[in-house]
């Protein structure tokens, strides 16, 4: 029995709002590179809660055939749903022309950018280039890749929504900047074969994402630990920043973003992907006390530091990410931040034994 309640009512959802985007999916095969992450483990569950009623047959592309049976351990019996453990570097693909492939095997921490950006970098340039080769010379109906608002730098504009034409500044050399150049050479790369080699290729620049697949044993952000905190009664230590907000986009929004783009973004194009505003990180954090209803947790506030994330000169992209272009698609946010983030602390509460994964 599949104890992912949350993601079940989601995917219902998403069904019945969106249902020409799962008749596209009908009888598909779709490749998800990555899919022990965050969003990919989302997004390869919701799928297969539908695999049989569309007949979707999905790749689910990983370095830890371990790791990924252990997350999908409630799936490994469904027949739409194949493990693959090729190398994205070498090149040594299996011989499968896949319908939909989803480029998502990234790094996505700041430890990571820091300790081996080299490993940031390879999945995101060479995986890239071997996988748009696979696509160039197997066909496939679109190449869909997972970028990041990170890539609109720090400054440069005075707007405050920024579109998909705007740009801030990136010191190349920053240590955060290993994923974010090599997120905006995979981007380039997209737009090359299609204007080159007429490869239908798709980006979205993904805004932070929250929700039932949090890696909380291991990602070190500030909700995964909020989370942890919660589940085991230990003090939260946060850092004093009233101001602090980002666009937290409750992942099944972002899961719809993901399947819009594949479906129907136009060739060679890259859609900005968030919530309609920005959420104060204080009243996130408020919202999942409130959602947990009986925890002993306290928080502690601490002074801003060289480690805090959202200070200025971190060459972080702290403004709000237009999301008109998306909505052209047809998009349209169904949760509340208060809703989503009630979600996500009710499904690590009432479904402990899950396997979450992911960083």
């Amino acid at each position: 029995m599949r104890q992912d309640t949350y993601i079940s009512e989601d995917t219902e959802l998403l069904i019945k709002s969106y249902p020409e985007l799962f008749d596209s999916l009908k009888n598909k095969t779709v490749l998800v590179t990555g899919a022990t992450g965050l969003l990919t483990t989302y997004l390869c569950k919701c799928l297969a809660n539908c695999s049989g009623q569309y007949n979707i047959h999905i790749y689910l592309q990983c370095r830890s055939r371990e790791k990924a049976e252990m997350i999908y351990k409630d799936y490994l019996d469904d027949p739409h749903l194949e493990i693959l453990t090729f190398d994205l570097i070498s090149g040594n693909f299996p011989d499968i022309k896949f319908d939909y492939m989803i480029h998502a095997a990234s790094m996505a921490s700041t430890k990571y950018f820091v300790e081996t950006p080299v490993d940031v970098i390879l999945p995101n340039v060479v995986g890239t280039y071997r996988l748009l080769e696979h696509t160039r010379n197997k066909g496939a109906e679109k190449f869909l890749f997972f970028s990041s608002n990170s890539i609109y730098g720090e400054g440069g504009t005075e707007k405050e929504i920024l579109s998909e034409s705007d740009y801030g500044i990136v010191d190349p050399l920053n240590d955060r900047s290993s994923y974010i150049e090599a997120k905006r050479l995979a981007e380039q790369m997209c737009r090359a074969y299609y204007k080159q080699y007429g490869v239908n290729t798709g980006i979205i620049r993904i805004t932070h994402t929250y929700g039932p697949t949090f890696d909380i044993e291991h990602d070190m952000r500030i909700l995964p630990r909020v989370i942890k905190s919660l589940l085991s009664d230990k003090e939260m230590v946060m850092y004093k920043d009233p101001s602090a907000s980002a666009q937290y986009t409750y992942i099944a929004d972002m899961i719809a973003a993901v399947l819009f783009i594949l479906v129907k973004g136009e060739p060679g194009e890259v859609y900005n992907a968030g919530a309609d505003e920005l959420v104060k990180i204080d009243d996130a954090v408020s919202w999942m006390i409130e959602a947990s209803e009986k925890t002993n947790s306290s928080v502690k506030q601490i002074d801003i530091d060289e480690n805090y994330n959202f200070s200025k000169g971190k060459g972080v992209n702290d403004k709000k990410t237009s999301n008109e272009k998306l909505k052209t698609l047809g998009w349209r946010q169904l949760y509340t931040p208060k809703d989503g983030f009630a979600r996500m602390v009710k499904s690590y509460i009432e479904d402990k034994e899950n396997i979450r994964g992911g960083v």
